[in-house]
């Protein structure tokens, strides 16, 4: 249903949504005006309607909604434009739109004989999410693929670049800011045998299938801090897979992981609440501070 409030109405129109339909953990009990701009144009009416005050958000894997009252005014990329595209520049490098899937991006990449990533396959984010939180597994990262992102920032109005050389990719790490939204990417792929990639892509995203909890979920909580011990070891140890908090509770699968079982709708301060013991539990025994992975609406 579309918005009917003081946003400008000559402006890309938002539809009223609960958080639990855009937040694969479906945490948060209250709505959120979308906004789904498929051009610049579009994107650029948005956020003058918004004054800029729009929460960034791609396919919601790692995002915790909110509880508030007032609906907070979202933005996701729409994929009907250039925003969704994937071109050929040259012979191994392809501009891709970031509202694109990233798993659907590399296996269409593939078909055209390029690729690099299979082991990126199966990550449930977009692209332009994947970017803005160098997204890694088996040994990879996108930040390695990347030789360009144009994107605009929100609170300036004003186009953002970032060039290879730059820097800023670590691990969790991108140099996209806060308060930008990525557009488009230029990667630069390896040449690969068609069949060969294809296989690589389907295997990983099986294997991510079979080791994935039960429930919805939200990917892991918490980065692997700098021990030789990985998050999930520290926080099965210090017994976080007795811990559940309203709808979410610690996966008996892998305690770095929270799920929710029922899938219904459940309140995001319920969610954080679950998060703060398993960090206080950690720390209490191993003198380790947790850093969460996920986004929160409200921060």
């Amino acid at each position: 249903m579309s918005m009917k409030s003081n946003i400008d109405q000559n402006a890309v129109p938002g539809k009223i949504c609960a958080w639990a339909q855009v937040c694969s953990l479906k945490a948060g009990s209250g709505k959120l005006v979308l906004f789904e701009p498929n051009s610049l144009a579009e994107l650029l009416e948005c956020r003058q309607a918004t004054a800029g005050k729009l929460l960034i958000l791609g396919n919601g894997s790692n995002l915790v909604g909110s509880d508030a009252i007032e609906p907070m005014q979202v933005l996701r990329l729409g994929r009907k434009g250039c925003f969704g595209s994937i071109s050929n520049v040259s012979e191994n490098r392809f501009r891709v739109g970031c509202a694109g899937n990233l798993s659907q991006i590399l296996r269409r990449l593939a078909m055209q004989g390029y690729g690099g990533l299979s082991g990126l396959s199966g990550i449930p984010g977009t692209l332009g999410g994947a970017l803005a939180m160098n997204a890694g597994a088996n040994g990879q990262e996108i930040g390695a693929y990347v030789l360009e992102i144009e994107g605009l920032d929100l609170r300036s109005g004003q186009a953002w670049h970032w060039r290879r050389g730059q820097g800023g990719w670590a691990y969790r790490r991108s140099p996209v800011p806060g308060t930008v939204v990525a557009l488009q990417a230029l990667l630069e792929l390896q040449k690969v045998d068609v069949d060969q990639e294809n296989m690589l892509l389907t295997a990983e995203r099986r294997r991510r299938q079979k080791v994935t909890p039960a429930g919805a979920s939200a990917g892991s909580v918490f980065r692997n801090p700098a021990t030789e011990q990985a998050a999930g070891y520290l926080l099965e140890m210090a017994g976080c897979k007795e811990l559940s908090s309203g709808a979410y509770s610690v996966s008996q699968q892998h305690a770095n992981w929270i799920v929710n079982l029922s899938r219904q709708p459940g309140k995001a301060q319920e969610c954080r609440k679950l998060v703060q013991i398993m960090q206080e539990k950690v720390q209490e025994k191993f003198n380790i501070t947790l850093q969460c992975e996920w986004r929160w609406a409200e921060e």
